[in-house]
Parts: structure tokens; C-alpha cells; sequence
């Protein structure tokens, strides 16, 4: 196993940064934009600072999940190396943007640098393909696992260093942008390791920039949909992620209304979660990949997230709130494992960018969509987007097992293809 990381350290932080990245971005920009007292757009009303808020989160998500999918698909042709790099520079020009905008107070200098960074945020996924392509068929469970589990550190590191490197109290020369600054210097770091160890791939010299279709993103979810298989794992996955998001951007809500926790506890709470992200992919994933098919371990992980959310919805009492954050962020958790291995493993490996592409673009699709139709409901009641996020999970623990009777005939199609990509 230490043996494993050292030797995928360069494409694990890749994915460490572009998490850090994703996940910096909220905690640093809200106090800037749609704080009492704004450091940006001041001048401006509260209604249009918020406006430009959603914007400059929403631009990323729309234009990642175009891009996700034809940046993967160009790995699969030209090589991992030649995207990764681009993403990496992309991340240091976006974030670069970024803090200047704040400092500048240009506000399309920051839409501008959030859709640099939404076109290269396909780094991930070509990360986790570049990591698979140096598995063998028993260790590619335990790698997608390592993969899975930067990410997740990502995400307990992201929202820290935007409160410690902002704040002025510590460092006086820290301030909003400086987060955003550590993140650009430590992608410039990420490439310089990069360019040092991954290897050139023949396809990067076969590749032109004429082979580059606008449309790539729009054809591959097309193809996905072409194979009864893949499509019926992207609405489990789509389900699963709509109802994930939900319940991760709103559970703050119940939270407050209902046991009136500050922002402190709530903090408190998503880094709890975030511990229970790193047991699922250090430790519990690996484990049960070993003895049980990765169907089976995806059903359970959905089902038994599914009765703990229920749990969370319909309890009162806040030591239960408390003892079930771990339970459910690693139950489902395991279940994205899993599922994600089960796109892996319905494509040959030249085609591991543009599945694991599909998946990025999903999922910035679900949570795009969970975050407005849960906002909508919130008018109703503050328990109504996790209702709906149960529902949706449910209608997901369903579909998987439809799954079962699709594996058969996926297994005979997949044989045949790797029979004809060998000849």
C-alpha cells in the first residue's frame, strides 16, 4: 500500500489540489461578496452582490459539466499528460484571477477566472484514469480508493486554509485573496512534479488540435446513453448525487432551525463529515472490494444511507445528529466508490477519460440541481430538501438493483470489445 502511494504521490495530488480548489472557494468568496460588510462590490446592493454570487459559483458548475467530458475524451486520444498539465494550469490562472479580482474589486476578472477554472476542472477525473491506467484488474479498487480518498482529504483541507490563511488576526499581511495565492502556489509545485514523472504518451505526437471536437461533451452523454449499462448506471449516480447534494448544502439548515447550532458547530459537523469521506475510501472501501462485487457494496451503501437520512430527518435529539455524521458520510461514501468503479469497469481502458469524465459532469449536474430545486423548497419547509433528498436516494437504491439483470449481457458486450481491442 505505501508502496502504491508513492508511486501515484504526483497524480494523488493533483487530485488533493483540485478538491482544495473546489472546496476553498465558498468560504472565501461568501464573506467577501455577501458579508454585512463586503470587501467587494461595496457599493452595490445586497440583491446584486448576491446575484454575482450564484453566478460565480454556478459559471464553474455549467462549464465543468461541458468540459469534464471532452477533456477526458482528449486524454483517451493525445495521453493523460498533456491535460493534466493544462488543468494544472488552469487551476494557477484561475486562482490568480481570483485573488486579483478581490483585490481589484473587478468583478469580471472573477466570473472570468471562475470559468477558466470550470473549463480545466476536468483534472480529477484525468487524474483517476491516469492512476487506473497503472493498475492491474486487483488493484484498480484499491487506487480508485486512494483517489477517492485525496479527494476527501481535499475537502476537510479546503474549507481550513480559506479560514486560517484569511485571517488577518493570525498573519497580518493574510487577507481574503491570500488562500486563493497558497492554492496557485501549490499547483505551480503540482507541475513542476508532474512534467518531472509522468511519463509522454506516443499519442500526444499522433494528436492535432484539428481532432478536437466542440461537441465532444455533447456525444459523449450521447454514447453513455447508446449502452444500456452505462445509462442505467448514470441515473442510479445521478440520484444518489442529487439526493448527496441536497442533504450536504442543506443539512446546515435543519441544523440551525432545529437545534440552533452557530457557525462554529456547523463547521464543526462538515468536518466530521469529512472524517467519515476518509474512513470509507482509507479504509472501509478497500476492505469490502476484496471480498464482496462492487454492485452488491454499492446497494448497501445506498439503502443504508438511505435509513440514516431518514434518521437525521426525523430525529430531535442532537447527540443522534452527532452520532450518525461519521455512519452516513461513510456509507455513502463507500456507495460512490463503488459505483464509481462500476463506470470504470464498463469500458475498455482507452476509454477510462471519457467515462470517468461522465461522472465529474454528473455530478456537477446533480448538485446544480440540487442546490436551486432544494433552495425552491426551502420556501416550504427546512426539512423538505432532505425529504426530497431521501426520496431521490431511495429511487436510487431501486435502480441499482436493476443493475442485476443489465450485468449479464454487459459482461458478454465488454469481453467481446476487449477481444477486438487486442486484435
Amino acid at each position: 500500500m505505501t508502496r502504491e502511494v508513492f508511486r501515484l504521490s504526483p497524480l494523488l495530488l493533483v487530485i488533493l489540489i483540485d478538491t482544495i480548489g473546489y472546496s476553498i472557494i465558498v468560504p472565501v468568496l461568501a464573506p467577501v461578496l455577501i458579508d454585512d460588510q463586503p470587501t467587494m462590490m461595496a457599493s452595490y446592493s445586497a440583491h446584486a452582490r448576491y446575484i454575482v454570487y450564484g453566478v460565480a459559483i454556478g459559471v464553474y458548475e455549467l462549464v465543468m459539466l461541458y468540459m469534464a467530458p471532452v477533456l477526458g475524451e482528449i486524454s483517451d486520444r493525445a495521453g493523460r499528460r498533456p491535460v493534466l498539465v493544462l488543468s494544472i494550469v488552469g487551476i494557477i490562472l484561475s486562482f490568480l484571477m481570483i485573488g486579483f479580482s478581490m483585490a481589484a474589486n473587478l468583478v469580471f476578472l472573477l466570473i472570468l477566472g471562475r470559468i477558466i477554472g470550470g473549463a480545466t476542472a476536468g483534472s480529477q477525473a484525468v487524474a483517476q484514469a491516469a492512476a487506473v491506467d497503472r493498475s492491474t484488474p486487483d488493484t484498480k479498487a484499491m487506487v480508485l480508493s486512494l483517489c477517492l480518498f485525496a479527494s476527501s482529504v481535499g475537502f476537510i483541507l479546503g474549507p481550513v486554509l480559506g479560514g486560517v490563511l484569511a485571517n488577518g488576526a493570525l498573519v497580518a499581511w493574510f487577507d481574503s485573496a491570500t488562500p486563493l495565492y497558497a492554492v496557485a502556489l501549490l499547483a505551480l509545485f503540482s507541475l513542476f512534479l508532474l512534467l518531472a514523472t509522468e511519463p509522454r504518451s506516443e499519442r500526444a505526437s499522433r494528436f492535432s488540435l484539428r481532432e478536437i471536437d466542440l461537441l465532444m461533451g455533447l456525444k459523449g452523454f450521447k454514447a453513455a446513453f447508446a449502452d444500456k449499462y452505462v445509462r442505467g448506471l448514470v441515473i442510479v449516480f445521478t440520484l444518489m448525487q442529487i439526493a448527496w447534494g441536497a442533504f450536504f448544502l442543506f443539512v446546515p439548515s435543519l441544523l440551525i432551525n432545529r437545534f440552533d447550532f452557530d457557525g462554529s458547530q456547523i463547521a464543526m459537523f462538515m468536518a466530521v463529515l469529512g472524517v467519515g469521506f476518509c474512513i470509507a475510501y482509507g479504509a472501509v472501501l478497500p476492505l469490502l472490494s476484496r471480498k464482496f462485487p462492487v454492485r452488491s457494496i454499492a446497494a448497501a451503501g445506498l439503502w443504508l444511507t438511505s435509513v440514516l437520512l431518514a434518521v437525521s430527518i426525523w430525529s430531535h435529539e442532537v447527540w443522534l445528529q452527532w452520532a450518525i455524521a461519521i455512519p452516513i458520510a461513510t456509507t455513502v461514501s463507500v456507495a460512490y466508490g463503488a459505483i464509481i468503479t462500476m463506470f470504470s469497469d464498463s469500458v475498455t481502458p482507452e476509454r477510462q477519460g471519457w467515462i470517468l469524465g461522465i461522472t465529474i459532469s454528473v455530478t456537477a449536474f446533480a448538485w446544480g440541481f440540487a442546490s436551486i430545486v432544494s433552495g425552491v423548497l426551502s420556501g416550504i419547509s427546512y426539512v423538505a430538501p432532505l425529504i426530497m433528498a431521501l426520496v431521490t436516494l431511495t429511487l436510487s437504491s431501486i435502480a441499482i438493483h436493476r443493475m442485476k439483470h443489465l450485468a449479464r449481457a454487459w459482461c458478454g458486450n465488454l469481453s467481446r470489445r476487449l477481444v477486438n481491442a487486442r486484435d
